[in-house]
């Protein structure tokens, strides 16, 4: 029965590996605040996360530090602006702005960010927000 097991994850993770550096998306799940839940990633242009605890949706564009830097060849550090909108009676919709880091692995990727939220509902409001996730590539 192990080896049945061991056979099948090999088996699966293999073509993973093979394309993942070749893959421009990536996947996984992350928690903080306001919501924790789904994340995926597009290349290092675009993230999009659903929240699952408290229903939310969030859009956020990226930047990579080394591209606004000279010289810098790799930099873990990027930065985001994005919107975001919260199913909550205290908040709803939001601009976001802020920092990340994404540290990458041979078959994952650990991410964290920061960030000012600005809310618009029946009165404005400033929340700092992060999250702290991991993401494979697909």
């Amino acid at each position: 029965m192990y080896r049945r097991a061991l056979l099948l994850a090999i088996t699966l993770t293999v073509p993973q590996q093979v394309f993942a550096a070749k893959s421009p998306l990536t996947a996984g799940v992350y928690v903080g605040n306001p919501s924790s839940g789904l994340t995926a990633k597009y290349r290092q242009d675009a993230q999009f996360s659903l929240g699952l605890d408290t229903f939310s949706v969030t859009a956020d564009a990226l930047w990579n530090v080394a591209d606004l830097s000279s010289g810098a060849l790799y930099s873990p550090f990027h930065l985001i602006t994005g919107v975001q909108w919260v199913d909550d009676e205290q908040y709803q919709l939001g601009v976001r702005a802020g920092l990340g880091m994404e540290i990458p692995f041979d078959s994952f990727d650990i991410y964290a960010e920061g960030v000012m939220a600005q809310y618009f509902h029946e009165e404005t409001d400033s929340q700092f927000e992060g999250a702290i996730g991991i993401r494979f590539p697909l």
